[in-house]
């Protein structure tokens, strides 16, 4: 019986995939986006909504300051009232926007009693009351897990979890999973550096077959798992993603694990729209310095989309797919029945090998061969949609978004961000049992400076002249030198401090100009207390605030009277009339004079580098916060239009997509040593877009 079984599963398995082939997605052709099948919601939920209500179906409207992370919401005009206390917070999470579960946070162990008794006849318990600790209950109903944490003292705080059973989550845990914190206490306290992964020499020969278990994977290390891409302050994933490196003098060899409960897929179209399905994603920046870099998605039908970057997404330039790898090979292994939903599988395998020749042939500035110590900045990403069941084959959830879990976290929805990227450094030993412990370090963070104890404000002027603009180091085809007229100005000294923005926003009327991730004390520090009412985490004043976009910025220094600079003006500052390479001078660059790419975990009090101030005496015109220009993100005269590649959400005949990128200037802490020019141009607000104003005379 079990040999027929087996057989019948196998059958209906190519059956499906044979149906799914022969309607392959191809890049130009998403109408299959449009299927709504039936969506089954769960038996139970929370106050009338169901578990696996998607997020535009929820009658409720939620607060849009609080929408970070994407899987936390929180509503406006919300009713406390809960199980017949008064709850201080309550706090819903969204998987693929999908309804999952709420946090509801009581203050006293009293509280949290009383409204555990009245929770209990809610969700009745299916079986026994499990007591996990002294502290901890939890119990199941049909559709429901309810865990209830009583608080460590007499008036602290404990929760009420309530989530979701469903087999649509793709879990069947009892611990507590994914679920979101309370914004106003979703933050760490702690210095951030981006993860980092030691490559050493393949010990043995590597068939590339998605088999993992030869000798040369064996002694490769596995990476940290898997995070959310806002990570920290975003759940866990709640499946395992890891990876490992090897290389030789010919090849970059990868390899992945990926948890699955029901391996799924049906698109076989090569350089298709692969991430309609659940993929893997690798990019690679050989050079550090946000240009020319790859990008390999690959799904369980081993179906590959290969694409070439000449800039980050920020700068104009996008996928350019006319890039082949054709010496890359890779494979698949499935541990489980592909498209056959009815048992449960263990998971995928990815391998992968990359030559250098492919990739230096699009990027000849890359170092080659690789040598130890070489450090190239690395990213992978797992995307993960939901799945219904209540049909034949499974298949993604209509209109909902997919997770994005990453190797290293990048805190915004684009991956397309390579200075977030992690640190991958090659070592000239074999992997092993030895390992090369100097790598194996990695970057310590260093000791800060001392903030200055008085800040000398006013303003630097600058009398009119005629320079040289340009070029962009690392950009010379699209940012070419070539010579402006500037006005007279005058500049701040110092970017704009918390301090500073918080009195804007307490003038009222300016609450538009906030999120909540300002609120973060180890990235901002400014608290939200009501509309026009904001307040300055102590110690956080004179640290630059950050998180402001670009319209933000024009709006605080017109609010004082200023603007912001062109980039011409920014850059007349921070380089001289006698056109420096530095803003210091023509020294070079070092964690003395400037913060940048990590070396001290966020930003830092302004003025904190007076090595690094201008001799006309500006500070952290490097480093520290980037800051905003009123100029947009063209090519400079002379140089090459923006190709604007089509990405797979561009089509033939749909418009073109034209947005505003505005310049930001000047680096920040999270920038990588290959982009601190004061040339460089950029457009990214990832946890350093800031301000300084200027006064056109």
């Amino acid at each position: 019986m079990r040999h027929k079984f087996q057989l019948s599963k196998i059958i209906v398995s190519l059956f499906m995939l044979t149906v799914l082939t022969a309607h392959s997605v191809e890049a130009r052709d998403p109408q299959w986006l449009q299927l709504d099948p039936p969506l089954t919601l769960s038996d139970e939920g929370f106050r009338g909504v169901k578990w696996c209500t998607l997020l535009k179906d929820i009658p409720w409207e939620w607060d849009a300051l609080y929408t970070y992370p994407t899987a936390c919401h929180v509503r406006k005009q919300e009713d406390y009232t809960v199980f017949g206390q008064k709850a201080k917070y309550l706090t819903y999470t969204f998987r693929n926007t999908v309804f999952y579960g709420v946090r509801i946070d009581f203050v006293g162990r009293e509280a949290v009693r009383a409204a555990q008794n009245l929770c209990l006849k809610e969700y009745p318990p299916a079986d026994n009351i499990e007591k996990v600790n002294d502290r901890e209950a939890r119990w199941n109903t049909a559709s429901t897990y309810v865990l209830v944490t009583l608080p460590e003292t007499n008036d602290g705080l404990g929760q009420i979890y309530l989530w979701g059973k469903d087999r649509k989550f793709g879990d069947d845990s009892k611990s507590l999973v994914y679920l979101a914190k309370p914004p106003s206490l979703n933050y760490t306290g702690k210095k951030y550096q981006p993860r980092h992964y030691v490559i050493y020499r393949a010990s043995a020969p590597i068939t590339i077959d998605g088999d993992i278990n030869e000798k040369a994977w064996q002694d490769a290390a596995w990476s940290d798992a898997f995070e959310d891409h806002q990570s920290p302050y975003a759940p866990e994933p709640w499946k395992m993603t890891r990876v490992k490196m090897l290389y030789d003098d010919d090849y970059m060899y990868f390899a992945a694990r990926l948890q699955e409960e029901n391996v799924w897929g049906h698109i076989t179209k090569r350089d298709s729209i692969v991430y309609y399905d659940n993929d893997f994603e690798l990019f690679l920046d050989p050079t550090a310095n946000s240009v020319d870099y790859f990008e390999f998605e690959l799904t369980c039908l081993n179906t590959m989309f290969d694409m070439f970057h000449e800039n980050d997404n920020n700068r104009g330039a996008l996928a350019d797919r006319r890039y082949d790898s054709p010496g890359t090979r890779h494979a698949v292994q499935i541990q489980g029945t592909l498209n056959y939903h009815y048992d449960t599988d263990e998971g995928w395998t990815v391998e992968v090998k990359i030559p250098f020749a492919d990739l230096a042939s699009w990027n000849p500035n890359m170092s080659l061969p690789v040598r130890r110590g070489d450090m190239w900045r690395v990213e992978f990403s797992r995307v993960e949609y939901l799945h219904i069941y209540n049909q034949l084959f499974p298949y993604l959830l209509p209109y909902s978004r997919c997770e994005d879990w990453v190797w290293n976290t990048v805190h915004s929805g684009s991956i397309h961000v390579p200075e977030m990227w992690g640190k991958a450094l090659f070592s000239d030993m074999y992997a092993g049992a030895v390992k090369d412990e100097e790598l194996e370090r990695g970057f310590i963070l260093l000791e800060p400076p001392k903030p200055p104890k008085k800040l000398k404000k006013g303003m630097v002027h600058f009398p009119a002249c005629t320079m040289t603009l340009g070029p962009d180091p690392t950009d010379t085809k699209h940012s070419p030198a070539h010579n402006v007229d500037v006005p007279e100005f005058r500049m701040d000294r110092y970017e704009v401090t918390v301090d500073e923005y918080t009195e804007f926003l307490n003038k009222g009327g300016n609450d538009e100009y906030y999120e909540s991730r300002m609120a973060i004390p180890e990235l901002c520090g400014i608290v939200k207390d009501g509309p026009g009412k904001y307040r300055v985490i102590p110690g956080r004043e004179n640290y630059p605030v950050v998180f402001v976009q670009q319209q933000w910025a024009l709006a605080y220094a017109e609010s004082q009277g200023k603007t912001l600079p062109t980039e011409a003006m920014w850059e007349r500052a921070a380089i001289g009339a006698d056109g420096r390479a530095y803003p210091w001078g023509n020294e070079p660059l070092d964690p003395s004079r400037a913060n940048y790419d990590f070396h001290y975990g966020g930003a830092l009090p302004v003025g904190s580098f007076p090595e690094g101030a201008t001799p006309e005496g500006l500070y952290d015109m490097t480093g520290n916060a980037r800051e905003w220009t009123i100029s947009k993100i063209n090519p400079y005269p002379g140089g090459a239009e923006y190709e604007y590649h089509i990405e797979p959400w561009w089509y033939p005949g749909m418009e073109r997509f034209d947005r505003i990128w505005w310049v930001a200037r000047g680096g920040g802490w999270t920038q990588q040593e290959g982009c601190m020019s004061p040339k460089y141009r950029n457009s990214m607000n990832v946890m350093d877009g800031g301000i300084r104003c200027v006064r056109v005379e």
